[in-house]
């Protein structure tokens, strides 16, 4: 009869010796790589909000675009010569409103989109490539620069604060 063998062991059998030592090192890394991957998903989630934006006010949807805000959220283009920011659902619609109304198209590009997330906040610039057709057929094209803030509600990003202001002002074309 064979004595029996010993079982081979992975880990350094040792007075202080714990299983669980080597798993959570494992899994404290495992962690730390999905907090990094859960962070570049939510930027990715952002970037969506801004790319559905605008498309929602090239294709006069106005709607979508105050569904893109926070209730109480606010649109700030003083900088623009807009006499007050927008605020609330109410304010939102009646200025994007009379925005799709007083153009007969636009197009929207956004880039260069920079996002610091913050579990259920973020922040955010990013650059914007506008042209407008106006009724008259002149076509006006605007740089201009989105400060925004962020707010995750029920696992929807969403605009709290969105500040335009001119990229490049002053420049002569």
């Amino acid at each position: 009869m064979r004595a029996p063998q010993r079982a081979l062991s992975l880990f350094p059998i040792s007075q202080n010796y714990s299983p669980n030592k080597y798993f959570n090192e494992e899994i404290r890394t495992m962690t730390a790589i999905t907090a990094q991957e859960t962070d570049l998903l939510e930027e990715a989630k952002i970037r969506r909000l801004n790319y559905e934006y605008a498309n929602a006010i090239d294709n006069s949807r106005v709607e979508d675009v105050v569904n893109s805000f926070t209730e109480d959220g606010v649109f700030d283009m003083q900088s623009l010569g807009a006499p007050a920011a927008f605020e609330g659902a109410e304010g939102l619609r009646a200025a994007f409103t009379g925005m799709v109304e007083s153009m007969a198209g636009c197009l929207h590009m956004m880039m260069n989109h920079l996002i610091e997330v913050a579990g259920d906040r973020a922040t955010g610039t990013v650059y914007c490539d506008a042209y407008t057709l106006q009724p008259d057929g002149e076509r006006v094209q605007m740089l201009v620069f989105y400060t925004d803030q962020y707010v995750k509600q029920d696992g929807e990003w969403k605009f709290a604060e969105r500040i335009v202001k001119p990229l490049l002002a002053g420049a002569k074309n």
